[in-house]
């Protein structure tokens, strides 16, 4: 049962670093895509830097997004569908702001648009990446299937 347990935490625990890896790489990559987003000094850093701040701006976005968008969804139920398709852009690209804010030394910077479309993409990669690595995964499919039954038996009681 012990093992069961370090084997499932490991996992997750895989997962969780997998995640930010790519998460990682896909904000270096824009930062050399898009001109107006920047992850480095105005003078310029080393890569290991530049690398060390895209690690602290995705670990950062992808914190506030675990604790920030679980609230928001239960406080934006009363938002009509097509208002929160909408939103969801803007409200992403506003905790990549914040995230980038985050970074020691002022080394990230996103004009607002910029950091909608950024936010966009490293959520798309996120959410692909961990739906990947979830593929194979026995224990996330039990957890999936347990919360749809404990939901149909809140419905039916």
């Amino acid at each position: 049962m012990r093992d069961a347990r370090w084997r499932t935490t490991g996992r997750a625990l895989i997962r969780v670093l997998a995640v930010w890896a790519v998460s990682t790489l896909t904000m270096l990559a824009l930062a050399g895509i898009l001109p107006e987003f920047q992850l480095q000094s105005d003078n310029g850093d080393s890569i290991t830097r530049t690398a060390f701040t895209a690690a602290w701006g995705a670990g950062a976005f992808g914190l506030l997004s675990a604790l920030v968008w679980p609230v928001l969804v239960r406080a934006l139920l009363v938002v009509p569908a097509l208002v929160l398709g909408a939103l969801v852009f803007f409200l992403n690209g506003s905790l990549l702001l914040i995230a980038l804010r985050l970074i020691p030394d002022d080394r990230g910077a996103a004009d607002p648009e910029t950091a909608v479309v950024v936010a966009a993409v490293m959520s798309a990669v996120a959410s692909a990446t961990s739906t990947a690595l979830a593929v194979r995964d026995d224990d996330a499919y039990r957890r999936r299937l347990s919360r749809l039954a404990d939901r149909r038996r809140r419905r039916r009681g």
